[in-house]
């Protein structure tokens, strides 16, 4: 194991860590409309992504430990949702970066008080945590799929 999926494990569960507090901060207002469900639902695949590719990475790879089947499964799951929300988080801010002038509309109708120029920050981590969340998701099916014979 590289000391490269090790940093990325590091990022991915951070984030995770911090998504989890938002998560849990805000069920009411996710509860409160099926549009928002959809996006929980996301949110919650990438925490629990974090949670048992973790336990992939310290059971399997590093104490090289035999174990259930349902890892495999949970981390394939989870990895499948996550890489769909990894994808639409780089696709919308890719767009969102060539088509600043849709943004520019939204904050000045709702008059909110911060500039695009600090938005661009805030899109340019994220599409960056979307390339780490994508090449962490598929690095570990890889040595999900070498590491095979630890899962019984």
């Amino acid at each position: 194991m590289t000391y490269i999926y090790r940093f990325l494990s590091l990022i991915i569960h951070i984030i995770s860590i911090l998504l989890s507090f938002s998560f849990f901060v805000s069920i009411p207002l996710l509860i409160s409309s099926p549009v928002t469900l959809f996006s929980a639902f996301l949110i919650v695949s990438v925490i629990l992504y974090s949670w048992f590719s973790y336990q992939f990475r310290r059971d399997v790879l590093q104490r090289h430990l035999v174990v259930k089947l349902s890892l495999r499964d949970w981390v394939r799951v989870n990895g499948f949702v996550s890489l769909f929300f990894s994808v639409l988080c780089i696709v919308n801010v890719l767009y969102l970066l060539q088509h600043p002038q849709i943004f520019d509309e939204a904050l000045n109708e709702y008059k909110f008080a911060i500039t695009t120029d600090k938005i661009f920050g805030i899109f340019y981590g994220m599409m960056a945590y979307g390339c780490i969340l994508l090449t962490h998701i598929l690095w570990t099916f890889a040595l999900m799929k070498k590491n095979e014979a630890f899962f019984k």
